[in-house]
């Protein structure tokens, strides 16, 4: 049996033809996967920026009062900031103001 009847036998059969089909889905979804990887690290390499406060520098808690005001809207990670303020007649007044939490925060332009 020559080589171009049993490429010929190949096409012609319809399980060959599906196993082909899968094969091919399976190397285009490889493909997209580490297209989106690439894609994902270069948007993180060149469009995001770190930056790192201690809570022990000056700006700390400014920083945290605006990223409560400007963009912590729709964050699940919230800490809890207690203050209070008591008065010689005994009365205390209480303030709680909800800020940001410890970790990373994503801000939209």
């Amino acid at each position: 049996m020559p080589l171009s009847d049993f490429f010929s036998s190949l096409v012609d059969n319809p399980y060959f033809g599906a196993g082909f089909g899968l094969f091919g889905l399976g190397v285009g979804a490889a493909v997209l996967r580490k297209g989106m990887q690439g894609a994902a690290i270069y948007f993180r390499r060149h469009h995001l920026i770190t930056l790192e406060i201690p809570c022990r520098d000056k700006s700390h808690q400014w920083m945290l009062k605006w990223i409560t005001v400007r963009g912590a809207r729709e964050t699940q990670h919230l800490s809890v900031e207690t203050s209070f303020e008591q008065f010689d007649t005994g009365h205390v007044k209480t303030k709680y103001d909800f800020i940001p939490g410890i970790g990373k925060h994503y801000f939209k332009q």
